[in-house]
C-alpha cells in the first residue's frame, strides 16, 4: 500500500490535546484538530455540535433561498412546495446523517460513568 503524505493528516480523538506524532517513511504528518471526510465534519473532541451548527446554517442558507423564490409563489401549490422542499431543505439538512454517536447524555457524565456505553441513534432513515 502506497500511503500519500501530502494529502494525510492524522488526528488524536481525546478530550484533552494530546500531542501524536506520527511518521510515514522520513515524513511527520501534520496532526489536525478537525477535518471534513466525505462532507462531514470530525473533531478530535468527537463531538458532533459544530458539524449539527454547520448543517442547520446550511440548511438555512438553502431555506433563504428557497423563501424567496418558492415560498412565495402563489402558483405553485402546497404539494410542489413540499415536494421542492423535501427534494432540496431535507438532504441538506440531513447529509450523511443516518446515524450520530451521543458520546455523553448530560455534558460532563461521561466522565462520571466511564463504562457507561455509547449510545447510537437514528435521526433520520431515507428508506423508511
Amino acid at each position: 500500500m502506497r500511503i500519500s503524505t501530502s494529502k494525510s493528516e492524522s488526528m488524536v480523538l481525546n478530550r484533552k490535546r494530546v500531542d501524536c506524532t506520527l511518521r510515514v517513511g522520513d515524513e511527520v504528518l501534520p496532526q489536525v484538530e478537525e477535518f471534513k471526510y466525505l462532507g462531514v465534519l470530525f473533531t478530535s473532541e468527537g463531538r458532533m455540535e459544530r458539524e449539527i451548527d454547520r448543517r442547520i446554517g446550511a440548511a438555512s442558507a438553502v431555506m433563504r433561498t428557497l423563501h424567496g423564490s418558492v415560498a412565495v409563489k402563489r402558483e405553485l401549490s402546497r404539494k410542489a412546495k413540499l415536494s421542492i422542499y423535501q427534494s432540496i431543505f431535507v438532504p441538506a439538512l440531513t447529509y450523511e446523517t443516518r446515524h450520530f454517536l451521543l458520546c455523553d447524555r448530560v455534558k460532563g457524565q461521561a466522565d462520571k460513568e466511564p463504562e457507561e456505553p455509547r449510545v447510537l441513534i437514528t435521526l433520520w432513515d431515507p428508506r423508511k
